[in-house]
């Protein structure tokens, strides 16, 4: 049996494309949520990663470490560079996510102001004052809102839009945790 890159090239012999590709594919296949499995946070994904570019300390005798270590482990040059890709591309999942969070707080800033004409029109004592309230009502409405949904579309906003912002936390807090990891 042959061990090893294809045909058992080792270490320096490992066409640099290759290393990537294959640090990029188990990244990938760590973190990309599948119907069978549940996400994995990226922080634990890189630190699982590191792992694989250090000698395994089960190893005992020193032929069997240098054996280990020139067979298919991970670059760290490369995994380096992945830390980047990935911090990059959470800053930009960050800066979609802020995005829909904008538009989130002006449909919130919209419906409140409905609800607030909802409750003058209640509350008005003419005739004229309440038609012109509900009037004001039908045209920032969008499809499919309506006074009798209004309040739990108002809810459903305010929801997705703390769940949101709590990812975006979650998220910087990953960056954070990523720079901080050493290989």
């Amino acid at each position: 049996m042959v061990v090893g890159y294809p045909h058992g090239i080792k270490k320096r012999d490992i066409p640099y494309e290759a290393q990537i590709v294959r640090v990029a594919d188990e990244y990938d296949a760590i973190v990309t949520k599948r119907q069978y499995t549940t996400h994995v946070n990226i922080s634990e994904t890189l630190k699982d990663l590191i792992k694989n570019t250090k000698p395994d300390p089960k190893f005992v005798a020193l032929d069997q470490l240098a054996e280990k270590e020139k067979m298919g482990k991970i670059s760290g040059t490369i995994l380096k560079k992945l830390f980047k890709v990935v911090i990059d591309d959470t800053l930009y999942e960050i800066s979609g996510i802020m995005d829909y969070v904008e538009y989130l707080e002006q449909q919130v800033k919209r419906l409140e102001v409905i609800l607030n004409y909802k409750q003058k029109a209640e509350h008005a004592n003419k005739e004229k004052t309440k038609q012109y309230y509900l009037e004001g009502m039908r045209i920032l409405f969008q499809e499919g809102e309506n006074q009798q949904n209004l309040e739990q579309i108002l809810k459903e906003y305010k929801e997705a839009m703390a769940n949101r912002k709590e990812m975006i936390k979650r998220l910087y807090d990953e960056i954070k945790i990523i720079k901080k990891l050493r290989v």
